[in-house]
């Protein structure tokens, strides 16, 4: 992983900025393929940066300094997730087979056209909006619990909460599957 201090950034942005994404993309490329799916998330990732760039060239240098880089990124990359479902949502899509799905329905069924052969993003795609997120900021990213709040933007306790319930439900369903997998 690349070593870049966010003082570094500030005092040279465009010169840094490569190394920028060099640090940061894979987490933020990861967390869009889980919240969303693998074709839509590097176009997700790509606007995330583009709007980090255009963020941070107008923040002072004191506020790239003390700016909390990974929660930053993380909410960024939550909110044009949640911005793809409800443009998703408003436009009917027709599948090949040619029956149209309504609008509103898109957002359950992307989440299960997730790579169906990837047992852990169906499982999931199965947990509430709140308790995936927190569950895949935490486990899969490694942010902390505060983190996962200020990502969320939502109380410690309350973070804490859709992590420890969406594990118990991961839980849940792997005991399920693995029931259902005996003879």
């Amino acid at each position: 992983m690349i070593s870049l201090t966010n003082e570094e950034l500030a005092s040279d942005l465009d010169g840094r900025f490569g190394d920028f994404i060099d640090a940061h993309g894979p987490m933020v490329l990861t967390l869009a393929t889980r919240l969303t799916d693998p074709s839509t998330a590097p176009d997700i990732a790509q606007e995330v940066f583009l709007r980090a760039y255009q963020a941070l060239g107008g923040y002072g240098a004191d506020r790239v300094a003390t700016l909390q880089t990974r929660p930053w990124l993380a909410t960024i990359t939550r909110n044009l997730v949640r911005n793809e479902y409800r443009r998703r949502s408003r436009r009917p899509t027709v599948p090949l087979d040619g029956t149209a799905s309504a609008p509103g329905d898109s957002n359950r069924a992307d989440l299960e056209a997730i790579d169906t052969s990837d047992h852990l993003n169906q499982m999931l795609a199965e947990l509430s909006d709140s308790q995936r997120e927190a569950v895949v900021l935490r486990h899969v990213i490694g942010l902390s619990i505060h983190d996962v709040a200020l990502t969320m933007a939502c109380p410690v306790g309350t973070a804490k909460s859709h992590v420890s319930r969406g594990l118990e439900r991961l839980r849940t369903q792997m005991a399920e599957s693995e029931e259902g997998a005996r003879p």
